[in-house]
């Protein structure tokens, strides 16, 4: 295998309710590391990793070149906190997809027509009635797999964190600089393959023994539901009934976009396109 080093890891969900069988790939630190020395650089480093994806669509980058990207991407990010017009707009340093974008960290541009945004189980929350939900836009980026044989590549903004979802035929991937997304203690940034060897087993509710809930690629969709948002979800619905949470609380935990990228073909100009 090389510089490829998949393995076959076992992962559960923090509250308990989901166990996922799956490929996963380390890369040797994640952006937090003195290495990388990338705190808050997750903007820069998807648009760093898309990049990288439109580049060579035919395979996955290796341990190395991981971890470059992550090296390359926090640099960038550090080079953007050089930039007092950037970090007085972004005390934090937590820069938004567009300004990473316009700053031209690399040749990458977002389409909003392809683009999805939407909210986990909007339908147990009264100001969210009626909005897009995750498993609508999931449906609508299935849906277009046989329309499209070209590998897709969506920068996913969620949580006040960036990650990367490649679209293939055969397995869907997900890619993630924050150890910590994974599980607990992690300080490796990963890649998640879902294809047709992927299992997930859930809980029964009133048994400690599991079913099976799903396999193959539909894996990607449920660990991000059960693995990610169900924690928050299950949070925001107690205190729904508790009183009424506020919108912009729904929205900080529950809202995910799916940017979909592409090439860049201008080199100054806007990278978003209307």
């Amino acid at each position: 295998k090389g510089e490829y080093w998949w393995e076959v890891k076992e992962l559960v969900s923090r509250n308990g309710g989901a166990r996922l069988k799956a490929q996963v790939f380390f890369a040797s630190f994640d952006q937090r590391s003195e290495r990388a020395a990338g705190e808050s650089a997750c903007t820069a480093l998807v648009a760093v990793i898309a990049h990288r994806l439109h580049s060579n669509h035919a395979s996955m980058p290796t341990r190395p070149e991981f971890d470059n990207l992550i090296t390359q991407g926090s640099s960038e990010w550090r080079k953007l906190c050089s930039n007092t017009a950037y970090t007085n707009a972004f005390p934090d340093k937590h820069f938004d997809l567009e300004t990473v974008l316009k700053a031209d960290v690399r040749p990458v541009t977002v389409s909003h027509e392809k683009s999805f945004t939407g909210f986990f189980s909007p339908d147990k929350f009264e100001c969210l009635k009626g909005a897009m939900s995750f498993d609508e836009i999931w449906n609508e980026i299935k849906s277009s797999e046989t329309n499209n044989c070209q590998p897709r590549v969506y920068i996913i903004s969620w949580n006040d964190h960036f990650f990367v979802l490649k679209v293939e035929s055969k397995a869907y991937y997900i890619i993630d600089t924050l150890g910590e997304r994974l599980f607990e203690g992690c300080k490796q940034a990963y890649m998640l393959k879902f294809d047709d060897s992927s299992l997930m087993y859930g809980k029964k509710k009133k048994k400690d023994d599991e079913m099976a809930i799903c396999s193959g690629k539909e894996c990607c969709r449920e660990y991000i539901k059960r693995f990610l948002a169900a924690i928050a979800v299950e949070e925001l619905e107690e205190e729904e009934k508790k009183g009424r949470v506020s919108a912009f609380t729904l929205h900080q935990r529950l809202q995910i976009d799916f940017h979909y990228s592409s090439f860049s073909s201008a080199t100054s100009s806007s990278h978003f396109l209307f």
